[in-house]
């Protein structure tokens, strides 16, 4: 009953949309365009909700953008994020040619290629001017609080449930509380105990509205509060689901914040200049609590077992679809994978059965391993366009989170996790619509 109540409740997190939704003012000239618009912002909020919400809107999105463009026929731009995408799509679909798994490998194209290439089309084709951006990105700003909110109140009540006080929660090392892992307790909001909780894709949207949120600061737009408010309940969210990236992520967000927010060039670099000497020298003095605090065998042997999967394959990888535990193992002649246990050696990498299961936790070994030399280039492409737009645009803001993402790729394959990917498609499409600087 109380994940019920829980869930419901956690529906608030659509109430800034709905305001936004309801004040809008329809232009019969141009209600294509408003509906766009409003259909990319709740994209937007649906990534701090539940993955099946977000498909729909994905959906939704789509099928309004294509309306827009039959009702005002706007100019489509062939950008460069646009043709990596295509690129990389196109060549999964020829790696379909040596895949012992087609139908999977079609999925994979449907899955992963059209969400890219639907955001890219969003880019070439909208063009958000500075008041649209800043109220977006006020509500996407909200929609986090109300999160924060949500998890720390989930939190509070799962601590009455267990008979615990909050400051006897193991925030800092793994373990089992009423048999369940401590990050389901904080998100039962999302569907229950056995609904969305992955801690890292549940704070990735979040490292982005926060980093966005440093420029909306910097134009006075949102008070100082609201900015400390989202980075200390980031902070606080990360600390109860014991993730160990989201501690670097929230220190990395915290010295932005305090370079951007200097007055000049002048002040930013030797603001940054000292933060790199203190860095350097506590980094230095703590260097074995953080090797201790990042030490983890299962991603060591999923690196270490694909890395030599690559070797055995450079050119070709598995073939689209055909990536999985079973495949790798057989490759390289192991017998056992983390997290799924003993492989047979008689087992038929055809029949497995899991979209994915700990995949190779590096978004650039999973490309090769996947599809070979050229995915891993494509892959890398795509990361170097939205580095390239953010640098020509001068975007401080998108350019943080976009670091946060590069380094969140080191560890996880994050486009091939389902808000990993609609996150990075979301920010290629708000970074290529933008075109008032």
């Amino acid at each position: 009953m109380t994940d019920i109540l829980l869930t419901i409740l956690g529906t608030t997190v659509f109430i800034p949309f709905m305001v936004t939704l309801f004040r809008t003012q329809w232009d019969k000239r141009r209600w294509s365009r408003q509906l766009v618009l409003l259909l990319f912002l709740l994209h937007g909020v649906t990534l701090l909700y539940i993955p099946s919400v977000m498909y729909i809107s994905a959906g939704l999105l789509l099928a309004g953008l294509l309306l827009y463009i039959f009702h005002m026929r706007p100019y489509l731009r062939l950008t460069p994020f646009m043709i990596v995408a295509l690129i990389y799509t196109a060549w999964f679909a020829v790696t379909l040619l040596w895949s012992p798994m087609p139908r999977k490998g079609a999925q994979f194209l449907v899955d992963n290629g059209l969400p890219l290439l639907g955001m890219a089309l969003v880019g070439s084709t909208l063009q958000v001017n500075k008041e649209e951006y800043t109220k977006g990105i006020r509500v996407l700003c909200c929609t986090a609080l109300v999160f924060l909110g949500m998890s720390v109140l989930t939190w509070l009540v799962s601590c009455v449930q267990l008979q615990m006080w909050p400051w006897n929660w193991p925030f800092m090392h793994k373990g089992v509380l009423g048999g369940e892992e401590p990050f389901k307790w904080v998100y039962r909001w999302l569907g229950g105990l056995e609904g969305y909780s992955h801690p890292s894709y549940n704070l990735l949207p979040l490292f982005a509205v926060t980093s966005m949120a440093m420029w909306l600061r910097k134009q006075d737009t949102l008070k100082a509060t609201g900015w400390w408010g989202l980075l200390s309940g980031t902070l606080l969210l990360t600390l109860i689901t014991q993730s160990r990236m989201g501690i670097i992520f929230c220190v990395l967000e915290l010295i932005a914040y305090i370079i951007y927010m200097q007055s000049s060039l002048r002040h930013q670099l030797t603001t940054a200049a000292m933060i790199a000497v203190f860095a350097i020298s506590v980094i230095g003095s703590t260097w074995s609590f953080w090797t201790n605090l990042g030490e983890d065998t299962n991603r060591r042997l999923l690196t270490e077992y694909t890395w030599r999967y690559i070797q055995a394959k450079p050119w070709t990888g598995a073939g689209a679809g055909a990536l999985n535990p079973i495949e790798i193992c057989h490759t390289i002649g192991e017998d056992y994978w983390p997290h799924v246990g003993y492989i047979s050696p008689d087992a038929n990498p055809t029949h497995w059965w899991l979209k994915s299961c700990m995949l190779p936790h590096n978004e650039w070994m999973a490309d090769w391993a996947h599809g070979g030399v050229v995915a891993a280039l494509c892959v890398l492409g795509l990361y170097f366009c939205l580095l390239i737009r953010c640098a020509r645009k001068k975007r401080f803001a998108e350019t943080m989170f976009l670091l946060i993402f590069i380094l969140f790729s080191l560890v996880e394959p994050a486009l091939y996790i389902g808000k990993g990917l609609y996150l990075f498609g979301y920010l290629a499409g708000l970074l290529y619509s933008k075109e008032w600087l």
